[in-house]
């Protein structure tokens, strides 16, 4: 099927005007070449974003300018609303999925390897992050019963963390507006969202204004303490910051993958030996170099698959779960950051409620976010709905397998965000890698043979738009069925844009009879033509790969 893009409106900055002390920002809206009356003001060239941050002040409230867009201070509000989830005292669930909200001790590994159901994330910061807001950070291993399991090595020895000035913003570092409710009724201490482990507080308001202060343990997981006669909710309103090479790094550095051993906290020597042996599987060592390690181990974990069958239980769930590659999000992380720790690289597990992903020390550089992928059915962003998605300045440096390029943490199947917006981009920080592939046969191509393998699967395309502005949604349905016509029900369906490269839209899974239907949003920013819509499933323990034809 052929699908033509068009040009969408966008919103772009065209200029930046002083007059005295007062600052405006012109936006235009329209087509590109859209011209603007000229104001009589003296125009001031040249300015980046993180300069006009600096500048867009009135009355003491502040504001930052994300892409172009400028983005207030959060509104001063009272009680949590529908799509927020406050963090409160009491300590989260530390097997599989954290609650939202609290913050779990430690992380028990589980063997629930399959596709998991739609997800909910609560959005708490401004550029959107989702799904990788820090809410439970591990540093350390150490045995419960059998069982490695990913705890923090020093939760009690904690740090007070200064509240600075938005005067104090840098260029190497973004800023986040976030707004959040802390629930004291439960105790004195609560979790306290982050964006990196190295951010910093530009500044914070407290509503009602009670006195609270904020501290960090050695994981650099973000604690609110309160008064114990003052437990009570209160929302917190805060600008962060968070420095540019957490998101992705411009380039890993070749250096010894230990040269900063001394960082890692000491594993049970059981979990140090097989770790280095699974390593060792894959031709890894202790003092190979630290971009060569980073890049097998990442294509590896990212190319697990979500599977209702979980690996062969052998009494020990580490090397099962990394040798059996099966596994969602929390799998994955698990195994990356035992295997990276066991080879001296400093290594974190971060999770909130709805993902888990990890981040890796890189020396001269600081800490930078790792995302394996592992598949949801979907991801419903809560509160979302206003805020633009942020976007790495830097490309993803390691491999992305095309299992990676289909999970929801890089943007298939997500909802609630705002209109025209999508996870993944063609910008610089896309998780989109173009790929040389042929150009799939249209619709009007010549049927194929008949299927013979009770194996096979068909996947007939009903209803695909074949017209649709950049930026707006892209309808497509159809059924999966065996053979003999029988519909095939929980299938995972992938629909891409077959053109320049491959661009995954989204994920969807078949539903009674086979059936599947879903809108999936066009990024804005992709560039007009004409494209093949392709639409595939990876199959399942019953079934092969296919395709529409």
């Amino acid at each position: 099927m052929l699908a033509r893009v068009f040009w969408g409106r966008r919103i772009e900055k065209r200029a930046l005007w002083r007059a005295g002390l007062c600052l405006s920002v012109l936006f235009v809206a329209g087509l590109e070449g859209a011209s603007a009356q000229r104001p009589l003001h003296e125009h001031v060239p040249d300015l980046i974003d993180e300069e006009v941050s600096q500048l867009v002040r009135t009355g003491g409230d502040s504001a930052i300018l994300y892409n172009g867009e400028l983005l207030p201070r959060p509104r001063e509000r009272g009680g949590p609303s529908a799509d927020e989830a406050p963090m409160d005292a009491q300590p989260g669930d530390s097997r599989g999925q954290e609650r939202a909200g609290a913050r779990s001790p430690r992380f028990r590994p589980d063997r629930q390897t399959e596709l998991e159901n739609e997800l909910g994330y609560y959005s708490v910061f401004t550029p959107l992050i989702a799904p990788f807001k820090r809410i439970s950070t591990f540093d350390e291993v150490a045995m419960q019963g059998r069982v490695p399991t990913l705890t923090i090595h020093q939760p009690r020895e904690t740090t007070a963390v200064r509240t600075l000035s938005p005067d104090d913003a840098e260029a190497s570092r973004e800023q986040f507006w976030g707004s959040i409710v802390l629930d004291f009724r439960g105790g004195s201490r609560v979790p306290f969202p982050s964006v990196s482990p190295e951010s910093r507080l530009l500044s914070l308001r407290f509503v009602p204004a009670v006195p609270i202060h904020l501290e960090k343990d050695g994981a650099d997981n973000f604690t609110a303490v309160i008064d114990v006669n003052q437990r009570r909710m209160v929302r917190a309103i805060f600008l962060m910051d968070a420095p540019r090479h957490y998101f992705n790094a411009a380039e890993i550095p070749n250096v010894p993958n230990n040269i900063a051993e001394d960082r890692v906290h000491p594993l049970p020597p059981r979990v140090k030996r097989d770790a280095l042996e699974f390593a060792q599987e894959l031709s890894i060592e202790p003092g190979d170099p630290l971009d060569e390690t980073l890049e097998v181990l990442t294509r590896h974990f990212r190319s697990f698959q979500e599977s209702s069958e979980p690996p062969q239980n052998s009494g020990n769930i580490f090397l099962d779960l990394a040798r059996g590659m099966r596994g969602v999000c929390r799998h994955r992380a698990y195994g990356f950051v035992i295997t990276l720790m066991a080879l001296g690289v400093p290594a974190r597990f971060v999770q909130n409620e709805a993902h888990a992903f990890a981040e890796v020390f890189l020396p001269s550089i600081g800490f930078m976010r790792v995302d394996l992928g592992g598949a949801a059915a979907g991801l419903r962003a809560l509160g979302a709905d206003d805020r633009p998605v942020h976007r790495p300045t830097e490309p993803d440096p390691l491999p992305r397998p095309a299992s990676y390029r289909a999970s929801y943490s890089r943007g298939t199947n997500v909802s609630g965000l705002r209109s025209g917006s999508s996870l993944s981009s063609h910008g610089p920080g896309s998780s989109l890698e173009p790929l040389p592939v042929s150009t799939p046969p249209s619709t009007d191509a010549p049927a194929a043979a008949e299927p013979t393998s009770e194996r096979t699967v068909v996947l007939v395309v009903r209803d695909g738009t074949s017209e649709v502005f950049r930026g707006q949604p892209l309808r497509v349905s159809g059924r999966a069925t065996d053979q003999h016509g029988n519909g095939i029900e929980g299938l995972r369906i992938e629909v891409l844009l077959a053109g320049r490269g491959q661009l995954l839209l989204g994920v969807t899974l078949s539903g009674p009879g086979g059936y599947f239907g879903e809108s999936f949003g066009v990024p804005p920013d992709l560039i007009a033509g004409d494209y093949h819509l392709l639409v595939r499933t990876p199959g399942s323990a019953d079934y092969d790969p296919a395709q529409n034809r």
